[in-house]
C-alpha cells in the first residue's frame, strides 16, 4: 500500500513522524520533498504519485491550508476518486473543497492521538486495498481456468 502525504515544506517534523509510523507499519510513504527528480515537472511528479496512491494524507496544519499546492494535490485526488484523509490542525476551519468533511484532528498538545487515529484509519484502507487485490487475483485464476477448460474442450475435438 501507498500513501501520499500532501503538506507544506514548513511541517516536515510533522511529516516525518507520519512517514516513520507508516513505514513501521509496511506501508510506503510517498513525500514529493524525498524525491528530487531534476528536470522532471514537478506537477507531472506529483500527479503520477497521486495516482499510484492508495489514499492522499493531506496534513491542513496553518501552513498545509493556505497552500496551493496541497489544494491541488486534495483536488487531484478527489477527481481520481483516490480517498483522502484530511488532518486538520486545531483551531483551522475548512473551506471550499474541504466543507463539511470528516477529518482527524491535529492538536500539537496531544499528537500522539492524531497519530493512532490516523494510523488506525489507513489500516482499514489497507485492510479493503488488500481484499480488492485478492479478488482479482481470485478473478484472474478464474478466468485462466475457464479459458483453459474451453481450450482443452476445443483441442479435443
Amino acid at each position: 500500500m501507498k500513501v501520499f502525504i500532501s503538506h507544506s515544506t514548513k511541517d516536515m517534523d510533522l511529516v516525518n513522524d507520519f512517514t516513520n509510523i507508516l513505514k513501521h507499519r509496511g506501508i510506503e510513504a510517498y513525500v514529493a520533498l524525498s524525491d528530487a527528480r531534476p528536470g522532471l515537472d514537478l506537477w507531472e511528479k506529483i500527479e503520477s504519485n497521486i495516482k499510484d496512491s492508495n489514499c492522499v494524507l493531506a496534513i491542513l496544519t496553518q501552513n498545509g491550508s493556505r497552500s496551493e499546492i496541497v489544494n491541488q494535490e486534495i483536488a487531484t485526488a478527489k477527481a481520481l476518486y483516490i480517498p483522502f484523509i484530511p488532518i486538520v490542525e486545531k483551531g483551522i476551519t475548512l473551506k471550499g473543497l474541504l466543507a463539511g468533511r470528516e477529518y482527524i484532528e491535529f492538536d500539537k498538545s496531544n499528537p500522539d492521538l492524531t497519530y493512532i487515529n490516523a494510523n488506525h484509519y489507513i489500516e482499514k484502507l489497507k485492510l479493503q486495498f488488500e481484499s480488492k487485490e485478492f479478488l482479482r487475483v481470485l478473478l484472474v485464476i478464474a478466468v485462466i481456468v475457464i479459458g483453459l477448460y474451453l481450450l482443452s474442450k476445443y483441442v479435443k475435438k
